[in-house]
Order: structure tokens, then sequence, then C-alpha cells
């Protein structure tokens, strides 16, 4: 039988003193992160990085995986606003267009911290379910804009198949990319495959 995944309970702070607080304890975890990985994180390490009593942690988050959830969250937040501010800027673009500059932004963006969402994917292995997932955002974003697609692409394909894609290439261009592909070569060949999978070569199948 298969066991069910209990659900995280985060309170979201309101007046700007407890979003500093919550904020001082995430930047806290993700300095402990970096020194020692998740398992030498307890609260009482945070609440002293962090400079707070371990009863404002309390406050916000019930347990240490609460504020795993949370830094997942906190990138998740990130991602969706390259997502909205990527359309903005390319409102009157074709949807390839819009896709391509969209993988470099993923990219970027997973570029700032290498050494956190190395940690994130390797040691936290859990998607914050309170914010929109990354593939879901783009799934939307390729279906409002279908009509552009080629009239011989199946749409469920494309947006099973090119999510995925985006999704795995960000984190793989950044975190597992040969020594001697740079940043830019490896944006360069992620918007490749993007393209070759909506424009693919007469015969392919």
């Amino acid at each position: 039988m298969k066991e069910k995944t209990k659900k995280v309970s985060i309170r979201q702070p309101r007046q700007e003193r407890a979003k500093h607080t919550v904020q001082v304890v995430l930047d806290a975890t993700v300095r402990l992160l970096k020194r020692g990985g998740s398992d030498a994180i307890t609260t009482n390490r945070i609440a002293e990085v962090a400079g707070v009593c371990v009863g404002s942690i309390y406050q916000y988050f019930p347990d240490k995986r609460a504020i795993f959830a949370a830094l997942h969250q906190r990138h998740a937040v990130e991602t969706r606003r390259l997502i909205e501010r990527t359309l903005g800027g390319h409102a009157a673009s074709s949807l390839h267009q819009l896709l391509l500059a969209l993988m470099e932004g993923l990219v970027d963006v997973h570029a700032v911290d290498p050494e956190l969402h190395e940690l994130l994917d390797r040691e936290i292995p859990h998607r914050a379910s309170a914010a929109p997932g990354l593939r879901a955002a783009l799934r939307g974003v390729i279906a409002g804009r279908a009509h552009q697609l080629s009239p011989q692409a199946n749409l469920d394909r494309v947006l099973f198949i090119v999510p995925n894609m985006m999704d795995v290439l960000a984190h793989e261009a950044v975190l597992s990319r040969p020594v001697q592909l740079s940043l830019d070569a490896a944006k360069h060949e992620a918007g490749r495959a993007i393209s070759s999978y909506l424009h693919p070569h007469p015969g392919d199948s």
C-alpha cells in the first residue's frame, strides 16, 4: 500500500518584520546546507546562524522539513516571476521565440547559485506543492499558443515533451554539463534541442 505524503503546513507571514524573519531563516538554512548538507541541520543551528530564537522559527515552520519545503517554494516563485517577465517581454513573439527565451532564462536562473540548486535536488528531494510547478507553468504557456504549432504537431505530445525537456535541460546545463562546454554553449544547445523538436526535418517521425 502506497504511503500518503504528509502535507507540510507553513504559516505565511503578513507583516514586513515577519517576512524578514522568514527570509533570514531561509538564508541561514542555505548557509548551513552549503556547510554540511541537510543531515547536519537542526532548528537550533538555524536559529543560531539566523540570529533569532528557536521560538521565532516555530512560529512559521513546524519542523525542519517545512523549512526545506519553503526553500523549494522560494525557487518556484523566482521561476514563476521569470516566466511572467518573459511572457511580458515577448507578447508579440512567436511560440518558438518565446520558448527559446524561456529556455535561456531558466538556465540563467539556475546559474545564479548552482551549488544551492544542486543541494536542493540532491539532499532535499521535495517539490513544494504550494507553488505551481515549472512543467505545469510551461504547459500553460504552450497551450495558450497552441494555434502557432504546425498542423502536423500533436498538442498532447508537445505538452508532454517540451516542458520536460526544458526543465531537465535547465538543471543539467548548470549542474552536469561537460567541463569543456561553456554555459553559453549549453544554452545554445538546449535551444537547438527545443527547435529540433518543434521543427523536425522532413522525414523525421
